[in-house]
C-alpha cells in the first residue's frame, strides 16, 4: 500500500508535479517577458513571444521556455514592434488625459472617464488577440489587426472573460502593490495571460481546423 502510494506520489506525471512544473515555467516566462519589455520599444515582441510559449503550454505540447521565447521574439520582432508602437502612443495620450482629469469640471470629468475606460478596454481587447495572432500566423499587419478586431467581436463572451481576468489582476496588483512585488516579478504577466490562453486557445484551434480542410 505504502509502496503504491510512493509510486503514485513521485510519479512525474501526477497532478502535483504537473502543477509545480507549470508554476516554474510561468516564473521563467514572466522573468523573460519583463526583462525583454524593459527597452519599452521591444515590449510588443516580448508579449508576442510570451503568447508563443503560452499556447503551447495550454496545448500540453513539449515546451522549452527560453528557446521558444527567444525564437519567437526574433522572428516576430518587426511586426510586433509595428503593432506595439501605436498602442504605446495611445497609452501615453491616455496617461496625460488621466493626469488632467482632476482639473476638469465635474460633468466633463465623468464623460472623460467613460471615454478613457471604453478606449482602454477596446485597445486591450484588440491587443489581447493581436499579439497572440502574430505569435501564431504569418500575415501582413493590416490583416492581423482586422482579424484581431473580428475575433474580439465574434467571440465577445471570451473577450469579456479575458478582460475581466486582466482587470482583476491589475486592480489586485495596484491595491496590494507593496506586498505583491515578489509575486508580480514571478507571475505578474505570465499568470493572467496563462488564464487568458485557456480562453483564446479553443478559438485558434478552430481556426487551425478550418485551415486544414
Amino acid at each position: 500500500m505504502a509502496k503504491s502510494f510512493n509510486q503514485r506520489f513521485f510519479n512525474q506525471d501526477n497532478a502535483f508535479f504537473r502543477f509545480m512544473g507549470v508554476g516554474f515555467d510561468l516564473i521563467e516566462l514572466n522573468v523573460l517577458t519583463l526583462v525583454c519589455c524593459l527597452p519599452v520599444v521591444s515590449a510588443g515582441a516580448s508579449i508576442t513571444a510570451m503568447h508563443a510559449v503560452l499556447w503551447r503550454m495550454v496545448r500540453n505540447e513539449e515546451t522549452y521556455i527560453a528557446r521558444q521565447f527567444f525564437d519567437a521574439f526574433r522572428r516576430n520582432f518587426k511586426q510586433s514592434m509595428a503593432a506595439w508602437l501605436p498602442m504605446l502612443a495611445i497609452g501615453l495620450v491616455m496617461a496625460v488625459d488621466i493626469l488632467m482629469l482632476g482639473s476638469l469640471p465635474a460633468s466633463l470629468h465623468t464623460i472623460m472617464v467613460v471615454v478613457l475606460t471604453v478606449v482602454g478596454l477596446l485597445v486591450a481587447a484588440c491587443a489581447q488577440y493581436l499579439f497572440a495572432l502574430i505569435s501564431r500566423y504569418r500575415n501582413p499587419l493590416g490583416i492581423q489587426l482586422k482579424n484581431a478586431a473580428l475575433l474580439a467581436i465574434g467571440f465577445f463572451p471570451r473577450t469579456v472573460g479575458m478582460l475581466a481576468i486582466l482587470v482583476v489582476f491589475a486592480l489586485l496588483s495596484v491595491r496590494y502593490f507593496l506586498y505583491a512585488i515578489p509575486l508580480l516579478i514571478m507571475f505578474g504577466v505570465s499568470l493572467p495571460q496563462y488564464c487568458c490562453a485557456w480562453l483564446y486557445e479553443p478559438i485558434f484551434r478552430r481556426i487551425d481546423q478550418q485551415q486544414d480542410r
